[in-house]
């Protein structure tokens, strides 16, 4: 997609600890400072509406915040308010307790995100992946951003049509929202560029915490033919990943890697949750945040990137699929280019995914 102890109540029940030295500050809950007794200059709170240890987004924030730490010294909390009756209580919470910015998550806090805002107009908000500032209303503390991941996942496709034997395709995703349609559209759109003769299943999970639903999915995927298989499902790619492996079948994922925990394990979308937290906690500090503005991250920007090195590592270790996956690596990577210049535009298409309406509607 970035100055005071959390209370022993609210440590006790929500902020998940960093071991990390915090100067005369001590708080378990934090992570900065020199460690040599100075105070940080700035705090951070990252309050988020999933678990931390998902190896997925929530991970990703983290550590962009652990980074920024790291450069710039600001003192970093993490709070996990997983429950949507106590978003406005826990951003309060820590907005009361003088953090100088509040890094909320995803859309599902964007109105308590709104309303502690107006509460504290001297606290900065950095909003990820929400969209607040795009209307008339704007909120001068605050700085939203949404991610448009088609063009990587249209890249991801075109690989996967490149890949697939069966000319059958799956893709997976967390839950019914317009940037993963847009997404699964872009991805459908790849294999359609690339393999126009496939077919491409879709399934939302409807959770980005349920590993186990997804492996069903995926199973019933591998059972209608499907050999090669996208995840774009947070936590619950775990559950992809095991179905495909068992399966003996290839498959590739947003942000995290699964090589260690399985060899078909082929490529990754990346995606800038972290580099956001860093890039908002960097312009707070460099008095560059630009409050009542509404971002867009995408290919272009650093808000998605191909890891090629995954790709690449998996072409390499391969010898069934790596000349074909070093020759869709250059096409991609081609493509890419078209993307970022401009040449190339792949739509914001938010309709739920449908193999015959994307056929019809971009096909030639």
């Amino acid at each position: 997609m970035k100055k005071r102890i959390v209370s022993i109540l609210l440590t006790a029940a929500m902020v998940v600890t960093l071991a990390a030295g915090c100067g005369s500050k001590g708080g378990s809950d934090s992570k900065g400072g020199d460690g040599e007794g100075k105070e940080a200059e700035y705090k951070v709170a990252l309050v988020v509406n999933q678990k931390f240890g998902d190896k997925a987004s929530m991970d990703d924030l983290a550590k962009g915040a652990d980074q920024a730490a790291e450069d710039f010294g600001v003192e970093i909390a993490k709070l996990e308010s997983a429950e949507a009756s106590r978003y406005e209580e826990d951003i309060r919470a820590m907005a009361d307790q003088g953090y100088d910015m509040i890094v909320t998550t995803y859309a599902y806090m964007t109105d308590a995100t709104k309303l502690v805002a107006k509460e504290y107009p001297d606290t900065k908000f950095s909003a990820i992946f929400q969209t607040i500032n795009d209307g008339d209303e704007k909120y001068e503390n605050v700085w939203d951003t949404e991610f448009h991941g088609e063009g990587a996942f249209y890249l991801g496709g075109y690989i996967a049509g490149l890949l697939t034997k069966t000319d059958h395709v799956g893709f997976v995703v967390g839950a019914e929202e317009p940037t993963p349609n847009a997404e699964g559209n872009g991805f459908m759109m790849g294999v359609l560029a690339s393999n126009p003769d496939a077919t491409v299943e879709f399934s939302y999970v409807n959770s980005y915490e349920d590993p186990a639903t997804a492996k069903e999915i995926t199973s019933a995927m591998i059972s209608q033919g499907c050999d090669v298989i996208q995840t774009d499902s947070g936590a619950s790619n775990a559950g992809v990943v095991e179905a495909c492996k068992d399966a003996g079948i290839l498959c590739a994922g947003e942000i995290t890697d699964y090589w260690d925990t399985y060899e078909g394990f082929y490529g990754i979308e990346g995606i800038g949750f972290g580099d956001t937290v860093y890039k908002a906690i960097e312009a707070m500090i460099n008095d560059e945040f630009v409050g009542g503005e509404h971002g867009i991250r995408d290919l272009t920007n650093g808000g998605y990137f191909m890891d090629w090195d995954a790709f690449n590592r998996f072409a390499d270790a391969n010898s069934e699929y790596g000349e074909t996956m070093k020759a869709a690596i250059a096409e991609a990577q081609e493509l890419e280019k078209q993307i970022v210049d401009g040449s190339l535009e792949v739509p914001f298409d938010t309709e739920v995914p449908n193999w015959d309406r994307v056929k019809s509607t971009y096909g030639e």
